[in-house]
């Protein structure tokens, strides 16, 4: 701490004010003088018990002065802690090992190796955060099978507990010298009444069918601290599903509030009052606050399954769970809160959370806190705890008060028809029938009890909700879907109970958009979305990707751009997103996809580029635009295999559709080209093969990904081809026969035909003015190019005004009817008159 680091002590102050100092150093007879000189705590002379007594007793007191120092923070006291404690578990590990092997030989794995113990910390030792003076929460598994080799030969269960007691007698005796930690071994599974020792197929078995909440919360903590470590680490891999939920587990919240009464209950017993750990405003609320977000996000985000405190807390405001604001009041309470935890077992040298009544040890603990006197003291700890109070009753107060839910409309009764006229739905017996015939379904299905007791307690407050709005029919068959599916999975129903501004939000976005409502019912995790305000979210968070493990990327890369566009859309249809920032969002979440894909399937040394035509290079992308792509490399053999790969898992059916479809004809000669191509031979068909229209596809060209001296040179191929002079007449015969040809070959309704009509006007512009106005290179998006041909003074300032109105006009058109619900408007003819007189005067009158 920065207060200690301030006032440091010399070593004889620090031995006064610490109980367990003048201990330690008396019981191995050294002075204070020893802290800073560069003696080792170990002594190999000494025999086991007592060599491992010294060693843990006199280093832990060194961590903890060279803290005091100001040489490291709290958090790298935890770290030190742990690591000497998983030094000593190895070390008596070793020894318990051997002495039951003398007397019933050894066990072997099923390779032939030596069976070891796996040996598992929970706790603050398996958060790698352990304090001053902490017991050491351990849970033993092994994978042996047989019989030891010795005379007196043993099963593995009978074996490994002899090795788990030797073990706790090499720690926990208390000798002339002390012990060396406490073993706490309650956390097993069925604690004191279960076995010591597990194999880990039946410790999987056992969180498979005997999981309990609270033991989530241990687990959270578990990492493999001795023996076998990777049989340690394979066990938590099997579990994780258990701890960490692949869906957000909003079902979690019920247990969570009980799990908070008892906090609440305990920490305001008059006994708990000067209790930092368990107390009102104590660590273990704080590490409440962080856990639950662990439990209920960890499914989702990798990051947040690490056992430690800080390290949790970090990972969660990474992932924009928790703001800059809120991070740091728990940050700085945490780190106090520990610090004052390890001083005060310092002073007291007795494992306690009690705060000192005697005086003398209150000033000591002030000292060692870098305070001048207790008073100073005792305000700053009374300010923490209340701030970490006010946080704990922020997240975990009581629920949002609603009105009492309209129950008479669910379960469904016979008259549940005329309830709906008399409720304001304009096709009563249309909605009845929809709920009764969801009632029968729901019925017939294998719902467990708890899920069936969310669904009757959702129900009613859903349709209390839906009749807020007018007429309370829109959206409703689509609101009974999601119902529908989400009861396979309760947890779904529990997050629309807990917050009733999500399930009142959910509403609105079912009435206001049926294409949301269809994306959100075929991926209920998008529901996750609606948690946020209403106003223009972010777009998620990036996933990592990992190339080994490539079917688990690629259901995090659907989530991804799933939720991006369930993000945009919502900010379209909140009026908090205009459309050209809606493009570009949708621009930047394939662009992210694309790179996320190259690092899965392409090569690590010199990847191909990826150019992106069409909407994806013009930053205009659409919801449902498919990427245009080419793929330019430098030279040697094409990876064209590496390329097909990325394509295919591209177009792959997933939960929620494709990532995106792909389009690869723009490349050099169509679909009877290569499918990668050098950048040489692309600039080659460029200069002396490519039709007039390829010419134009390329002024929307960008590179999306690539190195940046690649990009540097595509820029210079693409300006030499764009700046070339050309035959006006002939660039308007082309262009003017490819929009026939897109015209014959599909329809389009009025507003994307505007649209198409003024790109290829802009695209006119851009070949025929870039020799001279070279500036018009670098212009991929219409309205640019628009204003500049203005600028150029091949359009009339008024041509120009009157086409941007009716291009944005058209777009933001486009985007309502794909978006919304009941949109019914239409382009008024004068739009579509001045477009086509446009077309007229340029493409055949020019």
């Amino acid at each position: 701490m920065s207060d200690a680091a301030a006032n440091r002590l010399a070593p004889a102050d620090f031995v006064a004010a610490s109980g367990y100092a003048r201990e330690v150093l008396r019981r191995w007879r050294l002075e204070p003088d020893w802290l800073v000189d560069e003696a080792e705590a170990d002594d190999p002379e000494l025999p086991v018990a007592s060599r491992l007594r010294r060693y843990r007793q006199l280093e832990a007191l060194r961590i903890q002065w060279q803290e005091i120092q100001g040489l490291h923070d709290v958090e790298e006291t935890g770290r030190r802690l742990s690591g000497l404690a998983c030094e000593c578990l190895e070390r008596a590990l070793g020894q318990a090992e051997a002495a039951v092997a003398e007397r019933h030989g050894r066990l072997e794995t099923p390779e032939g190796g030596a069976a070891r113990l796996a040996v598992l910390a929970l706790g603050k030792l398996g958060g790698n955060e352990l304090n001053f003076n902490s017991d050491l929460d351990l849970v033993f598994c092994h994978a042996a099978s047989g019989q030891s080799d010795g005379r007196r030969s043993l099963e593995p269960r009978d074996y490994f507990s002899r090795v788990v007691r030797e073990l706790s007698g090499l720690m926990e005796e208390v000798t002339s010298n002390g012990r060396v930690w406490v073993v706490d071994t309650r956390l097993r599974p069925f604690g004191q009444a279960g076995a010591v020792v597990w194999s880990v197929d039946a410790m999987e078995q056992y969180f498979v069918n005997e999981g309990r909440a609270w033991e989530r919360y241990a687990w959270l903590k578990a990492r493999p601290v001795a023996g076998d470590l990777a049989l340690g680490s394979d066990l938590l891999a099997r579990i994780r599903p258990f701890v960490f939920r692949r869906y957000l587990d909003y079902g979690l919240f019920d247990n969570l509030r009980s799990l908070h009464a008892e906090i609440e209950t305990r920490s305001h017993r008059d006994e708990l009052q000067d209790d930092i750990k368990r107390g009102p405003g104590g660590i273990r609320e704080l590490e409440f606050l962080v856990q639950s977000l662990q439990l209920l996000r960890g499914g989702r985000e990798p990051a947040l399954r690490t056992p430690g405190f800080l390290a949790a807390l970090r990972a969660a405001r990474d992932a924009r769970l928790l703001e800059e604001v809120q991070f740091e009041p728990l940050n700085e309470s945490y780190r106090f809160l520990r610090a004052l935890e390890n001083r005060l077992q310092l002073v007291t040298g007795r494992q306690t959370h009690e705060l000192p009544a005697d005086t003398e040890q209150r000033e000591a603990l002030a000292l060692l806190m870098g305070l001048s006197d207790w008073n100073r003291l005792a305000s700053r700890i009374s300010k923490v705890r209340e701030r970490v109070r006010e946080l704990f009753r922020k997240r975990f107060g009581a629920p949002e008060q609603r009105a009492e839910p309209v129950r008479s409309l669910w379960p469904p009764t016979p008259d549940l028809r005329d309830s709906l006229a008399g409720a304001g739905f304009e096709d009563p017996a249309a909605a009845a029938s929809a709920l009764e015939q969801l009632h029968q379904r729901l019925g017939r299905r294998p719902l467990s009890a708890e899920g069936r007791r969310r669904l009757d307690r959702l129900m009613p407050e859903l349709l209390e909700e839906v009749l807020q709005h007018d007429p309370p029919d829109t959206g409703l068959g689509d609101l009974l879907a999601l119902v529908e599916t989400i009861a396979r999975r309760s947890a779904y129903l529990a997050l629309l109970h807990e917050r009733p501004q999500t399930l009142a939000r959910c509403v609105r976005v079912f009435r206001g958009s049926a294409r949301v409502a269809a994306w959100i019912t075929a991926s209920p995790q998008l529901l996750d979305d609606l948690l946020a305000p209403d106003k223009s979210p972010e777009l998620p968070r990036l996933p990592s990707v990992q190339p080994e493990d490539v079917e688990n990327s690629l259901n995090a890369l659907a989530r991804f751009r799933q939720a991006g566009f369930v993000r945009t859309a919502l900010g379209q249809l909140d009026e908090t997103l205009g459309r050209p920032e809606a493009r570009r969002r949708l621009t930047r979440l394939a662009e992210a996809v694309l790179a996320c894909m190259a690092e899965l399937f392409l090569p690590e040394n010199e990847p191909p580029a990826i150019i992106g035509y069409g909407n994806l290079g013009a930053s205009e992308l659409h919801y449902t635009s498919d990427l245009d792509l080419v793929f330019l490399h430098r030279h040697g053999e094409p990876p064209v295999r590496a390329v097909q790969r990325l394509i295919n898992a591209m177009q792959l059916p997933m939960p929620g559709g494709k990532l995106y479809e792909i389009d690869t004809r723009l490349r050099p000669n169509g679909n009877a080209g290569m499918l990668v191509s050098t950048l040489q031979s692309f600039a080659d068909y460029q200069d002396r093969h490519a039709w007039t229209w390829e010419h134009q596809a390329l002024i929307r060209a960008r590179c999306v990904f690539g190195s940046d001296a690649f990009r540097e040179r595509f820029e210079e191929i693409r300006a030499e081809v764009l700046v070339r002079p050309r035959d006006p007449d002939e660039v308007r015969r082309a262009l003017a026969d490819m929009r026939k040809r897109q015209l014959a070959q599909r329809a389009e309704r009025a507003e994307k035909r505007l649209l198409g009509d003024i790109q290829f006007i802009a695209e006119l512009g851009v070949l025929l003015n870039a020799a001279q106005a070279p500036a018009l290179v670098e212009a991929r998006a219409t309205i640019e190019q628009l204003t500049l041909l203005g600028e150029h003074g091949w359009l009339k300032p008024q041509s120009v005004r009157q086409l941007i109105d009716v291009f944005n006009e058209a777009a933001l058109l486009r985007d309502r009817l794909f978006l919304e619900r009941e949109c019914r408007d239409a382009l008024p003819e004068t739009s579509r008159r001045m477009v086509a007189e446009a077309w007229r005067a340029l493409f055949e009158d020019g």
